[in-house]
């Protein structure tokens, strides 16, 4: 099946665009992100305890002392300015990461650049209503600036010069996007992997050169003080450790977190590995960044914007290689982001209402991580099924 035209595919998403915002999904975005971005770049500007500040809704700066330096820009223009900047941003560049994503090897060989350009297009009429992006254009988050990045450097051939910039640059911005760095480097692809250490380590001895106390507070341990991230067991916190505190109502989970993380940790970024050593970044993105946003202390629903690019490349299999279980896939994951049923839930009302859901209020409540997980078992059968089956007829023999 042929796309439309390029100016159709955007006509389509300028249209789906437009009834979001005059949707009740389109009201009440209040940037609270935005304004910590803000706030903490002034902070910068005057040179105070970053990381001891509380902003709006008591939240805290939580980025690398670089970020704060980064978002003295927005510091200086009015709000009204820096929503419409930030929300117009994430605009565009949500079809430039989707495209991005259709470039990744081997859909790259047999996918021309210019149904790429339409299929991402056409795939952001869809993704606008998806609830992680909602909620990163409600917030004010830069979580496909992000994913951008990592998809740009990651869809660039493996001698590019430059490659590893962008995940490093990434990883500057937010401490999470550098498990791509070590996907580098497990799937063998060393110097892009250096490049993203040398760009994220420049990053860091920059934060001390312009800010050397905020600097020493965050990497002398606000980095992992989990006081600082907010409540854990908030549905909008989709990990393995915010999952385990709403099953067994406590917020004391430290260990099964950490057994758990440490497991689908290792497990998941060998899968991923093995799939960029064969040259298959999109499986290999696909499962580093479910990886990486379960087992991640704090996965917020609009980090999930890096999984976005996973169910288009999902969905575009199924259409290469119809299945019933890859539609049966692709029609739960479309279904749980459309339905944004994350929220179907108590939340915080009353207090820490989350530690207090019956079953079916969990399977809401941990949907993108069951999702997550059960992306992840089904990859990790397909992978030991050959050997299984090479070793079930040796036997039979």
């Amino acid at each position: 099946m042929r796309p439309p035209h390029p100016v159709v595919c955007a006509a389509l998403y300028a249209a789906s665009l437009a009834v979001l915002l005059e949707s009740h999904l389109g009201h009440g975005w209040g940037f609270v992100d935005l304004a910590v971005y803000r706030k903490g770049g002034q902070a910068a500007l005057d040179g105070a305890h970053l990381y001891v500040l509380r902003f709006p809704g008591a939240l805290a700066f939580t980025y690398p002392p670089i970020a704060a330096l980064l978002f003295t820009s927005l510091s200086v223009t009015r709000m009204a300015v820096d929503e419409l900047a930030m929300t117009v941003g994430s605009i565009l560049l949500l079809p430039a990461m989707l495209y991005f994503a259709l470039r990744l090897q081997p859909v790259g060989s047999w996918l021309p650049a210019r149904r790429a350009i339409r299929l991402a297009l056409l795939a952001s009429a869809g993704a606008i209503w998806l609830e992680p992006v909602w909620t990163t254009l409600r917030y004010g988050q830069i979580d496909v600036l992000i994913a951008t990045l990592i998809l740009y450097d990651l869809s660039r051939p493996d001698d590019a010069r430059w490659k590893g910039v962008g995940i490093g640059l990434a990883s500057a911005l937010k401490l999470t996007p550098a498990i791509f760095a070590l996907y580098l480097l497990l799937s063998r692809r060393y110097r892009a992997a250096a490049a993203s250490m040398i760009v994220f380590a420049g990053s860091v001895m920059l934060g001390f050169a312009v800010s050397p106390r905020n600097s020493g507070e965050f990497w002398g341990g606000a980095f992992i003080d989990p006081q600082r991230v907010g409540r854990i067991e908030n549905t909008a916190n989709q990990t393995l450790r915010g999952a385990w505190a709403r099953l067994l109502h406590s917020t004391n989970v430290e260990l099964w977190w950490l057994a758990t993380a440490v497991i689908v940790g290792v497990a998941g970024m060998l899968l991923a590995a093995r799939a960029g050593r064969h040259g298959d970044d999109v499986r290999g993105f696909s499962l580093c960044a479910l990886t990486g946003l379960l087992i991640s202390p704090i996965s917020w629903s609009h980090h999930w914007v890096l999984a976005v690019p996973a169910l288009l490349l999902l969905g575009l299999e199924v259409l290469r290689r119809p299945s019933v279980g890859g539609a049966l896939a692709l029609v739960l994951a479309g279904a749980i982001g459309l339905s944004h049923m994350i929220w179907w839930v108590p939340v915080n009302h009353p207090e820490h209402s989350e530690l207090h859901l019956d079953g079916l209020q969990l399977v809401f409540a941990d949907a993108y991580v069951l999702l997550g997980l059960g992306a992840l078992a089904i990859a990790a059968w397909r992978t030991a099924r050959p050997a299984l089956n090479t070793r079930a007829s040796a036997l039979a023999q």
